[in-house]
């Protein structure tokens, strides 16, 4: 058997902007995902059943492929199976035969480590685990498939922050020591579901005509970010990325929208919309977002990989 890992992501700061080669701040996350890969009986038609596991140990997703033809067999979920199948072609376009070259039956399991409904990167750790598994390039396939960015792809495989930028058509990612004196201050706090407004601000954002003033600012208020000496100052940045992205792409910000009353800072993660927030800590903090029904709360420590 092979097994593989991949982390899972928090993106902290440079969101959007960092599609035009703005400086972005990302953390892997403890939690993320496992592929293991058997290799079974030789066969003259090999094929490819492929099991995906929720963190709880049940089974959600579930195919067959032929390894020949890629053909589908049997699907539990036709649009998934789909995309997984679409994954499938582009390993074939990097790695070419990859899978018409395989003389045994196979048999892939996915677990993760994470509630699916999380957001912490269950496309990204997938898109990282078949490419350890086929030999071809994680962004290659990335750039193939979903077409992001690629922060979440290079968290998979880190084990400390990182600086993700990507300048003339080159990527760069920096291990960054991100450990303040109030890093006990910090935490995420899930929004509860998956939000449909994530696509619809990412579009408003590509809709935009690049603003290279406001690429420079938040690159600069990111490195700010990450180098900040006091809870005080990281909240004024936070709060000031915050500002100039609403203003920019003219989209209420998350404190606006859920959490207006609340006297600590609001930070939004990745696309708009998401799924957690990143909020300052303040006296009974706790009490105040399980008392409006936010009961899934992260410390900063509690969540990120750390030497």
């Amino acid at each position: 058997m092979n097994s593989f890992r991949a982390n899972g992501k928090l993106y902290i700061a440079g969101e959007y902007t960092v599609l035009d080669g703005g400086l972005s701040f990302a953390i892997p996350t403890k939690l993320g995902q496992i592929l293991e890969v058997d290799y079974l009986e030789e066969s003259e038609n090999p094929t490819l059943i492929w099991e995906a596991f929720l963190e709880d140990g049940s089974l959600w997703f579930s195919a067959e492929f032929e390894l020949k033809t890629l053909g589908i067999l049997n699907a539990s979920e036709e649009k998934l199976t789909q995309k997984l199948k679409e994954l499938f072609r582009a390993i074939e376009k990097l790695n070419p035969n990859f899978f018409k070259k395989q003389t045994q039956n196979i048999h892939c399991k996915t677990q993760l480590e994470f509630k699916k409904e999380w957001g912490l990167g269950s496309s990204s750790t997938l898109i990282y685990l078949l490419a350890k598994f086929s030999g071809v390039d994680e962004f290659e396939l990335s750039d193939l498939t979903f077409k992001t960015s690629g922060y979440d792809v290079a968290c998979a495989s880190q084990n400390s922050s990182i600086y993700y930028q990507i300048l003339d058509n080159q990527r760069r990612i920096e291990p960054v020591e991100f450990n303040p004196d109030f890093l006990d201050k910090l935490h995420f706090v899930y929004l509860n579901q998956k939000q449909d407004t994530q696509i619809g601000v990412s579009k408003q954002y590509k809709s935009k005509p690049k603003n290279q003033q406001l690429v420079d600012a938040i690159s600069i208020l990111t490195q700010k970010i990450v180098e900040s000496d006091s809870l005080c100052e990281f909240e004024s940045y936070i709060d000031q990325h915050e500002n100039l992205l609403s203003q920019h792409m003219e989209v209420p910000k998350a404190k606006d929208l859920y959490f207006s009353d609340y006297s600590g800072s609001v930070k939004s993660l990745g696309a708009w919309g998401g799924d957690f927030v990143m909020v300052t800590e303040r006296e009974n903090y706790k009490e105040y977002f399980q008392s409006r029904g936010y009961n899934t709360i992260f410390s900063y420590k509690e969540i990120m990989i750390q030497k």
